[in-house]
């Protein structure tokens, strides 16, 4: 009876429980016809489908969703109120035609068709796929004029940026705006996180950034959550293998000891093997130092929101095992964003990100110069269990044992945040202040114990370094905007007060002879007293900036575009003489298509003209450069009682008239659209001079100090960024291909009115100096002499100039200045730049049935590298192969000389030592897969996404060291390979992508 009674029930109730529901069907198109596999939402609820192969879709919505959601790659999202509709049919749009899409510029946004700037944009689309340890490398080869350059490949490495070539003898770095906060570097920076870069280049667009506009801007957003009320999970995950990309080609136990007997001989002593055809066992180092090494990546994020409040949380974990054995890295990021809209005049809004990380150091490079170095026969451990003693012939220690003592660790966080506040008032005016922090704090743990390898590589007394660093810069904003439209008018302005302070301080102690080497006892406590030692200083800088800023944006019937912009900066880095610097700039644009004499054709859809003209400037130069510094802590015995008596010094000269270094930049740009905007096409011609470099020229030292900080050089880049991309949103296939890129010349216009020189470069070449930024060169461009061949006889050496004590078989240089004998002063000449003349970047993907594959290529053209780990040799190191074919007498070679320990053949910087750097790398290769959004969600998820990805596969170069990408941290030392930089990786990773 009861069972009857709830059927009766239940078939009561049906019919109000289908009113309850209802089928929408239709058709998605875009301008080429029927798109397959749109993914069609109910807003509100799980519920969805995607479109089939003719484009046709039909969904069951209950009666309380009220719109449905389109979405497809490559096409603006949709939102469509069903309205008691049956049928929809609807017609997507290409992302790639909207001009309406909003761009992150410095204090605002603005519409890409109306940018009168430089401004090149890459969005969360571009980098979310990319396995990356860092925002810089995964931006490789994505921007034009933006040569981005690895620091090393250690693990958690981070990259070098550089915008429109180096235009100053300091620090060339750009500026790094993150979500308003302004910080000196992004290696904190999760790449998962981040929803857009715009990267400023141009006068027009880095001019509100004043003295620090000068490299450039980059500007990082990270993501927020949606509007649309739902909230979304994502988890990532993925992990691979890395190994080194190439190593060198080294000679074996018995050629080594063949070439040592000939070096021996020539060098006028007895050869030291009897037989080297006995050796037939070889050590080969640089597989004892590497190794092939895990990383590790996983990726949660929650976000989501509505019309009131939007939030994104995330948590990533990244762990890397460095190449080179004994070191790694790992790294925990965690990151809140909100943003709340309290009242319909209030809006608050907070960014804030923590990291924490851990690094076992070693210095990688140097183990892998100790392994180039290290000589062959020496085993790196023997058959009692020691270490091998590999300063028998060479003076340099064995790289396995160097590993085995390192115990070197770091561990620090680091907090990156700002909250501001949005006040709206009479319509058109917003008020916005905004506090920012960045605060890191890191300690090093440096043990070295008592061992004893070779009378070159022991430790009598062991040691505890213990150092902490902590760094904090904040920053208060406050600015008011404008913005209005009437008729054909828009205008749009920001007016601006800002503070922003740094200081950072280092605090370091250590003592000797601890009383153990357990984990336990590694305190500083534990050592001796007496051998106690503590040093304070600054880190990270010391300094403060009060600036004024503004801008005002005119357009007029969405043709003419005006941007006059500007900063007024006052640094702490500068004596009252020069405190302050004004920095203005000017930006025009005209869009051609939207005047009434344009006509759309087939060929041509979109045409845009650009103009700016500004000045920007640099105040990286270090701080108090305009007053004199005091050295204390020095001793000196004086006096009739002969005492120690301690006492200070002057450090260097002052010089208080000191002012900033200021950029001149114009800039045309050219946009165009063809084929109805699938082909786009941007030109930007551009001029950089940048006068008043800051330096500090050499002086007579019998002036008893350093030098002053002068305003002396003027240096000039100029080039072209090009950029093409052709876009195809199919029905079945969608592909697309992108390439860019960037002709650029560096120039020193004068040094101090003079032809001066500036040399740099010395350690590690020869003890010579191998650089020379003078007047003419490029900054740090390769400086020394030109081989001509290799004397064969001794009638050459009387025929032709020498240094005085050369030979037969020795390198044979050039008189170019015709005196008869060859002398640094007169035959030394410009051997190349390590400023590449030509930077590309390529993509190309293409999608079909759930399937993708993308590729990315860079490279770099016209430059050169001294490959100096050939040079400066302190004892029989090892060879590589090249010495095989060197000059054994008259005739057998015109290029390698004989083989010798020392001399001119390997202590002069010359073109024998100087090689091309350009190289074409295949960056990324990746191939995934898309579940179908109706498999998805049968197992409630809204998608998936797996994949395999290969990073740095394949390189073409005709450098012969490890990589050709080479940097070291001053315009002086660039290009220049000692053999001490931790080499690149390549990497197959595979990867999972799940959203709930």
């Amino acid at each position: 009876m009861m069972m009857k009674n709830i059927n009766c029930v239940l078939l009561f109730l049906l019919p109000f429980s289908l009113l309850a529901q209802r089928s929408v069907s239709g058709t998605v198109t875009d301008a080429n016809g029927a798109l397959i596999g749109v993914n069609i939402l109910a807003v509100g609820s799980t519920s969805g489908t995607i479109t089939d192969l003719d484009g046709n879709y039909e969904l069951v919505v209950s009666s309380t969703t009220d719109s449905l959601e389109y979405s497809y790659l490559g096409y603006v999202t949709q939102k469509v109120a069903i309205a008691g509709r049956s049928k929809i049919d609807i017609v997507l749009e290409e992302a790639m035609q909207l001009l309406e899409q909003v761009v992150v510029i410095g204090y605002g946004v603005q519409k890409k068709d109306d940018l009168t700037g430089a401004v090149s944009v890459v969005s969360s689309n571009e980098l979310d796929n990319l396995p990356s340890q860092s925002l810089g490398q995964a931006l490789q080869g994505k921007v034009t004029g933006l040569q981005i350059i690895p620091t090393s490949g250690a693990p958690g490495a981070d990259a070098i940026f550089r915008i429109r070539g180096v235009g100053t003898l300091n620090n060339a770095d750009p500026l790094f705006v993150v979500d308003g906060m302004i910080v000196n570097d992004i290696q904190f920076i999760n790449p998962q996180d981040v929803e857009s870069v715009s990267v400023l280049k141009d006068a027009s667009a880095t001019s509100i950034y004043g003295a620090r506009g000068a490299n450039g801007v980059i500007i990082i957003t990270t993501k927020l959550g949606n509007t649309e009320g739902k909230g979304t999970i994502n988890v990532s995950a993925y992990t691979g293998t890395q190994e080194i990309t190439k190593t060198i080609e080294l000679v074996n136990a018995e050629q080594y000891a063949t070439l040592i007997n000939e070096a021996d001989v020539n060098e006028g002593r007895q050869p030291r093997f009897a037989d080297p055809s006995q050796f037939t066992e070889s050590t080969d180092w640089q597989n004892e130092v590497l190794q092939t090494a895990a990383v590790h990546n996983i990726q949660l994020g929650i976000n989501g929101g509505n019309q009131k409040s939007q939030y994104n949380i995330s948590a990533n974990y990244f762990g890397q095992d460095g190449i080179v054995k004994g070191s790694d890295y790992e790294r925990i990021t965690t990151r809140f964003n909100n943003q709340l809209k309290v009242k319909d005049w209030l809006t608050v809004a907070s960014n804030v990100s923590l990291g924490t990380f851990h690094s076992n150091n070693i210095n990688g490079g140097a183990i892998l110069l100790g392994a180039y170095h290290a000589d062959p026969l020496t085993p790196a451990i023997d058959s009692v269990g020691d270490f091998g003693n590999t300063s028998v012939f060479g003076s340099t220690g064995n790289p396995v044992a160097t590993i085995f003592y390192n115990n070197n660790e770091t561990r620090g966080y680091r907090v990156v945040g700002n909250t501001y506040a949005d006040v709206s008032f009479l319509k058109h005016f917003t008020f916005r202040t905004n506090f920012g922090l960045d605060y890191v704090n890191n300690t090093n743990r440096a043990f070295v114990p008592v061992f004893e390898v070779s009378p070159i590589q022991q430790n009598q007394q062991n040691k505890l370094t213990i150092r902490n660093e902590s760094y904090r810069n904040w920053l208060w904003e406050n600015t008011l905007s404008y913005a209005n439209t009437w008729g054909d008018h828009q205008v749009d302005g920001i007016a601006g007060l800002t503070y922003q302070d740094n200081f950072g301080e280092s605090l370091e102690g250590s003592r000797q002879n601890l009383v153990g080497e357990s984990p336990d006892l590694l305190y500083i406590n534990a050592g001796e007293q007496q051998t106690s030692f503590a040093g304070n200083g600054i880190y990270g800088g010391d300094w403060g900036l009060v600036s004024y800023l503004g801008r005002v944006n005119y357009t007029f019937a969405s043709r003419y575009l005006l941007t006059l912009a500007g900063r007024v900066d006052g640094s702490s880095r500068f004596g009252a003489n020069n405190r302050y610097g004004v920095f203005p700039s000017v930006g025009l644009g005209w869009n051609i298509t939207n005047e009434p004499f344009f006509r759309e054709t087939e060929l041509l859809s979109r045409l845009k003209l650009r103009f700016s003209w500004g000045k920007t400037g640099n105040d990286r130069i270090g701080d108090y450069q305009y007053t004199a510094l005091i050295q204390t802590g020095l001793g000196a015995v004086f006096g009739t009682t002969e005492q120690l008596n301690q006492g200070s010094t002057l450090q260097n000269l002052a010089n208080p008239d000191i002012r900033w270094e200021e950029t001149t930049q114009v800039d045309v740009g050219l946009e165009a659209g063809f084929f109805d905007n699938k082909l786009q096409l941007e030109i930007d011609i551009y001029q950089r001079t940048t006068e008043g470099i800051l330096y500090a020229a050499d002086i007579p030292n019998y002036l008893g100090a350093g030098p002053p900080t002068q305003n002396i050089a003027e240096v000039l880049n100029q080039g072209i960024d090009m950029k093409l991309n052709w876009r195809k949103n199919g029905s079945v296939v969608r592909y697309g291909l992108g390439v860019l890129g960037s002709i650029l010349h560096n120039e020193v216009l004068k040094v101090d009115d003079l032809d001066s020189d500036l040399f740099g470069g010395g350690l590690g070449i020869g003890g010579q100096l191998g650089t020379n930024s003078r007047a003419g060169n490029p900054v740090g461009a390769f400086y020394g002499l030109v081989v001509e061949g290799v004397f064969q006889n001794q009638e050459e050496l009387t025929t032709y100039a020498t240094l005085g004590n050369q030979v037969p078989g020795d390198l044979r240089f050039a008189d170019l200045d015709g005196d008869g004998i060859i002398t640094a002063e007169g035959d030394r000449t410009l051997l190349g730049s390590p400023i590449p003349d030509f930077i590309l970047g390529a993509n190309a993907f293409i999608e079909v049935a759930g399937f993708d594959l993308s590729v990315d290529i860079v490279g770099q053209f016209g430059n050169e590298i001294i490959n100096a780990k050939k040079m400066a040799r302190f004892g029989a190191y090892n060879f590589e192969t090249n010495a095989l074919d060197r000059w054994t007498g008259e005739g057998t070679s015109n290029s390698e000389p004989r083989v010798t320990f020392g001399g001119t053949n390997i202590e002069r910087l010359s073109s024998r030592f100087i090689e091309d750097g350009s190289y074409i790398r295949l960056r990324n290769v990746q191939f995934g897969y898309n579940l179908p959004l109706s498999l998805a969600q049968k197992i409630y998820l809204q998608s998936l996404r797996v994949y395999v990805s290969g990073t740095n596969l394949w390189t073409s170069t005709d450098y012969t060291g490890y990589n050709p990408e080479i940097y070291n941290n001053n315009v002086f030392d660039n290009g220049i390979d000692r053999g001490n930089i931790y080499p690149v990786s390549k990497t197959i990773t595979v990867g999972i992508d799940i959203q709930f």
